[in-house]
């Protein structure tokens, strides 16, 4: 009996914890529990109520929504995005009608919006690389490289061009190309005994 109890009460909490976006007369709150604080029901400042709309993607690990200002992930605005045409594409990439937004790991806000690309030209290759024809693109990062045709990644942090070798966003120097292996997802190897440690 304990342990049906105890069973029943996890299964609880986990249910209970959902996170979401609610809306409560004219205004949008962001519902959730961490551990930090427990459950939570936070404000969402300035979000517009009656055009708010939760937005949901199939296996992306956060929470989206929108209005008609802005669009919201995790209870933060994505910045520069446009809630009106403001789309998923896959494997954690979005598109508006002005940029590609990347939402699989970053280091803060900024890092959303992928710079310096034409989003029109966008192509996913393979998570978490993609490319707008010019640019080589690892997540929210992007590199130039000048022979993105012959781009294989070889898994989500390395890759090879037909004479580089890449880790993430950045061509490794003073690396033998016919003997470089991989070992994991981030250590790597030479002839020359080198090893590469990320």
């Amino acid at each position: 009996m304990k342990q049906l109890f105890y069973f029943l009460s996890i299964t609880f909490l986990f249910i209970g914890c959902k996170e979401e976006y609610i809306v409560k007369g004219n205004q949008v709150y962001h519902k959730g529990w961490n551990e930090g604080v427990g459950n939570y029901e936070r404000l969402l400042d300035g979000a517009d109520a009656k055009t708010f709309v939760n937005l949901k993607y199939s296996g992306v690990n956060a929470i989206f929504g929108k209005d008609k200002f802005h669009v919201y992930m995790d209870g933060k605005i994505v910045p520069y995005s446009d809630s009106k045409t403001f789309k998923y594409i896959s494997d954690h990439f979005f598109k508006d009608k002005n940029s590609i937004y990347f939402f699989g790991f970053y280091s803060s806000e900024q890092d959303w919006k992928i710079d310096s690309i034409v989003p029109s030209q966008f192509k996913l290759i393979k998570y978490p690389w993609a490319t707008d024809g010019k640019s080589l693109i690892w997540g929210y990062k992007t590199l130039e490289v000048d022979d993105l045709s012959s781009f294989k990644p070889l898994n989500e942090n390395w890759a090879k061009t037909k004479d580089k070798v890449i880790f993430q966003a950045k061509v490794l120097n003073n690396v033998d190309y016919d003997s470089f292996e991989v070992i994991d997802d981030y250590n790597a190897q030479d002839k020359n005994g080198k090893v590469f440690k990320f």
